[in-house]
C-alpha cells in the first residue's frame, strides 16, 4: 500500500447561505479549484468552495481503491453565484 498527498476542492450547500460557517452538504469535489468554482456558479447562491489537503492511500497497482485521510481544510474559498455587475453608464 502505497499514499499520495494531494489537494481537492469540496463544492457545498450552505444551510444558511447568510451564514458561512453554517453546516454545508457536500455536492462533489474537484482536482483543480477553477472547476470547482465554474460548478459553484452554475449551482448559484448558497454554495461555497473549501480546499482540503489530506493523503489518499492507494491499494493496488492498477487505480484507486482505498480512502481519503483529511489533514487540513481551508473554508470559504469562493461562494457561488457572485456574477459582476456591469458598471452603470452615466
Amino acid at each position: 500500500m502505497s499514499s499520495q498527498k494531494e489537494v481537492r476542492y469540496i463544492v457545498s450547500w450552505l444551510q444558511d447561505p447568510d451564514d458561512l460557517e453554517s453546516a454545508r452538504e457536500p455536492i462533489g469535489w474537484y482536482p483543480h479549484l477553477d472547476l470547482a468554482r465554474k460548478q459553484a456558479d452554475r449551482m448559484g447562491v448558497g454554495t461555497c468552495v473549501d480546499a482540503e489537503g489530506g493523503t489518499y492511500r492507494l491499494d493496488g497497482p492498477y487505480g484507486r481503491r482505498g480512502q481519503w485521510h483529511k489533514e487540513w481544510t481551508n473554508r470559504n474559498l469562493y461562494q457561488g453565484g457572485k456574477k459582476r455587475n456591469p458598471t452603470p453608464e452615466v
